[in-house]
């Protein structure tokens, strides 16, 4: 907290030296931020195979998403839990399980992927039987995550799919914040040109399109400073 509050993201013109001034400039929710931040990052192997994506570019992707959902949600007016940034942080946490058997079926899901245009959601369930938002959702709940960050996990590529008791903001906020990241080249995987983008979801949002292209130039800047704050050179391979 104190190495984010005395960086150049902030760009304070004293120093910060205690854990309560840290706090008070960042407030509450920034500092819930970064703790997630923080630990997440130290469950990140060094690479994720099945997907071709280091653990690094994994990591930039779940930034962007992250703040391109939490800018979106604020630019819009829509109100949205605490929790909408820590969702689209842990969006793809279920690539972490399902790429070491993905890795084992590469062939396949690549002659799915290039060969008949599948998404890389519809060839890991055809090859695997399951997809990884399945798979990141009963993580999420094994760990007692938010139930708007379970369902942000389970239907972010799907959000038409949402179950009707389930609110629907902050999955249409992670599903345009995804398709954002990998538009802007944040995190590409193997499934990179196989998205498929649902349109509705702006519609609901009510989401202009210069609201999105303002968010979209400011979160730029949120997205480099947070992703080389928390990041260490030495990220990977903890537990």
């Amino acid at each position: 907290m104190l190495r984010l509050a005395n960086s150049a993201y902030f760009g304070l013109s004293r120093r910060i030296g205690s854990s309560r001034e840290a706090i008070a400039i960042l407030g509450l929710k920034r500092v819930y931020d970064v703790a997630t931040m923080a630990a997440m990052q130290r469950l990140l192997p060094k690479q994720i195979p099945g997907y071709e994506l280091s653990s690094q570019a994994f990591w930039r992707h779940s930034v962007a998403v992250a703040s391109f959902a939490d800018n979106l949600s604020r630019a819009a007016g829509i109100a949205t839990p605490a929790t909408v940034f820590t969702a689209g942080l842990m969006h793809d946490i279920g690539k972490l399980i399902l790429g070491e058997f993905l890795a084992l079926h590469a062939t396949p899901i690549l002659e799915k992927l290039r060969g008949e245009g599948k998404t890389l959601v519809g060839a890991e369930r055809e090859i695997l039987g399951v997809d990884h938002t399945e798979v990141g959702a009963a993580l999420a709940t094994q760990w007692k995550l938010p139930d708007q960050v379970v369902a942000v996990i389970r239907w972010h590529h799907r959000p038409d799919d949402v179950p009707a008791d389930v609110p629907r903001d902050c999955v249409d906020l992670t599903h345009i914040a995804d398709a954002l990241a990998h538009a802007f080249g944040y995190g590409a995987d193997i499934g990179e040109l196989h998205r498929a983008l649902d349109l509705m979801t702006y519609d609901r949002l009510k989401l202009a399109t210069p609201v999105v292209e303002e968010v979209v130039a400011r979160s730029f800047t949120d997205i480099e400073g947070l992703t080389h704050l928390v990041w260490h050179s030495d990220a990977g391979g903890k537990t």
